[in-house]
C-alpha cells in the first residue's frame, strides 16, 4: 500500500523493520517515489495473524501480492508463515519494484519470492489456471476493479483479502460514487463503518455468484481511513447460490432509527412502522456474517506470538469482534441515538446493563467505541436509553 506524502522518506535511504522484515527505502526523488505508511502496519499484522490462524499448517501456500509497493507485505508473509511455500509480487511502478526486489534480496528470500513488473489485472488473469491459495489485495483507493481477476485467480478454498481506502463513498457519504464504483444504492447512516464493510463484500459477491462461486466472509475489521475483508472462495453453482441468500437490502429510518432487513425488493416498505416517515433503501448489501466465531478465536489466542509494535492495539480489537461477532448486524450509537430522542447521551455500559436485564443481548463493536450491537426492537432500545436520564439535550 502507497501512503500519503505525508509519510514519504525525506532524507536519503531509510533503514527500518516491521514485523520480522528489514526494509531499506529510498528517499525522495520525485513523481516515482516508493511510499511506506507506517499506519497500515496494523492491516499487515492482522493478515499474518489471519493466515496463522486460518490455514492449516500442512497447507503450502502459495500468496499473490499483485500490488506490493515497497515489498513489506511480500516478504512477511514469508517470513512470518512457517507454511508459505512462495509469493509472487507485482507493481507497475519500475521503481516500487525495484525497492521490493532490494527487500527480498535483503531477506535471503530470493528463491522464495519473484517480483515483476505488471498490471494487478494482468498479472492475476495470467494466473487462472496457476491459481493462489491467498490473494491479497491492497490499492489505494477501491479494490473492486480487481474483484474478477482475483477471484478467477484463486483456488478452491482459497482467500481474498481486500483493503478499500476509499470510505466515503462506501459509507455513503459519496452516494453517486458508491453506486458507480459498487453498484449499491447508499446514504449517510449511524453505522456507516458496517455499510462501509458490507457493501464492499456485497460487491465481492456479486461478482463471484456470476462466475459460479460463492463467498464466505471469515474475517472483517475497519480501522483507521479503510475497511478490509477475508473472503473465502469457493467453487460450484450450489456455492454461488448460498451466497445469493445473504444479499440483500437495508430499509433505514432517519427519523427514529429503525432498520429492517430485506431479502428482496418486492419485499420492501417504504413506511416505518414505528414513525410513519419514510425509509431509505440500501443496497444491495451483504448481510450475512462477517465473521467466522471459531476463527476470531484462534486469532485471540495467536496473538501473543505475533510480532508487532501494537499487539495490545490487535488484541483490544480482536476481544471487540469476539463480543460481536454473533451478535445482530447493524450497531446504534450512543450519541446518535440519544439526539434524536433528545436526551443526553448516557454511558455506553449503563446501555448494555438495561438491555441485557430487560432479556436482550447487547454487545460492543469494534466499528465505533459509541456503538453497540443488540437483537432489542428499535422502539425498546429507544425506550431503554430514554429511561437512562431524563435530563432533556440543551
Amino acid at each position: 500500500m502507497r501512503a500519503s506524502p505525508a509519510h514519504q522518506v525525506e532524507d536519503g535511504p531509510a533503514r527500518l523493520t516491521e514485523g520480522k522484515a528489514r526494509l531499506v527505502l529510498p528517499g525522495r526523488t520525485g513523481a516515482g517515489s516508493v511510499f511506506y505508511n507506517p499506519r497500515m502496519s496494523l492491516n499487515r499484522d492482522l493478515a499474518i495473524l489471519f493466515a496463522q490462524s486460518y490455514f492449516a499448517r500442512s497447507r503450502h501456500l502459495r500468496v499473490c501480492d499483485p500490488m506490493c509497493g515497497s515489498g513489506v507485505r511480500a516478504v512477511r508473509y514469508l517470513l512470518e508463515l512457517p507454511h508459505a511455500s512462495n509469493v509472487v509480487g507485482a507493481d507497475r511502478d519500475p521503481i516500487a519494484v525495484k525497492t521490493a526486489l532490494a527487500a527480498v534480496r535483503l531477506n535471503g528470500l530470493e528463491d522464495m519470492i519473484s517480483i515483476v513488473e505488471s498490471d494487478a489485472n494482468l498479472l492475476l488473469s495470467n494466473h487462472g489456471t496457476d491459481r493462489f491459495d491467498l490473494v491479497d489485495l491492497d490499492p489505494f483507493g477501491s479494490p473492486a476493479p480487481f474483484f474478477e481477476s482475483a477471484l478467477r485467480a484463486t483456488i478452491d478454498d482459497g482467500v481474498i483479502a481486500a483493503t478499500a481506502t476509499d470510505m466515503g463513498p462506501l459509507t455513503g457519504a459519496r452516494a453517486s460514487a458508491c453506486l458507480r464504483k459498487y453498484g449499491v444504492t447508499s446514504t449517510r447512516t449511524e453505522f456507516g463503518k458496517e455499510v462501509a464493510a458490507r457493501t464492499l463484500v456485497g460487491c465481492l459477491a456479486g461478482i463471484a455468484v456470476r462466475l459460479n462461486l460463492g463467498v464466505n466472509i471469515v474475517f472483517t475489521h475497519v480501522s483507521d481511513h479503510y475497511a478490509r475483508v477475508y473472503a473465502a472462495v469457493t467453487k460450484g453453482k450450489p456455492q454461488a447460490n448460498c451466497s445469493t441468500k445473504s444479499l440483500g437490502f437495508l430499509e433505514y429510518c432517519a427519523g427514529c432509527l429503525r432498520r429492517d432487513l430485506r431479502s428482496s425488493l418486492q419485499l420492501i416498505r417504504i413506511r416505518c412502522g414505528d414513525c410513519g416517515g419514510r425509509k431509505v433503501i440500501i443496497g444491495p448489501l451483504w448481510l450475512g456474517k462477517l465473521w467466522n466465531p471459531y476463527l476470531v478465536r484462534r486469532m485471540i489466542d495467536n496473538s501473543p506470538m505475533l510480532v508487532s509494535q501494537r499487539l495490545s492495539e490487535i488484541q483490544m480489537m480482536l476481544s471487540r469482534i469476539g463480543e460481536e461477532c454473533e451478535a445482530s448486524p447493524f450497531y446504534y450509537r450512543t450519541d446518535a441515538l440519544s439526539a434524536r430522542i433528545t436526551v443526553k447521551p448516557p454511558r455506553l455500559e449503563a446501555v448494555l446493563d438495561a438491555l441485557q436485564r430487560e432479556g436482550y443481548t447487547s454487545t460492543r463493536t469494534h466499528f465505533d467505541p459509541n456503538g453497540f450491537r443488540t437483537d432489542a426492537p428499535n422502539l425498546e432500545v429507544a425506550s431503554v436509553v430514554r429511561s437512562l436520564t431524563n435530563k432533556p439535550q440543551a
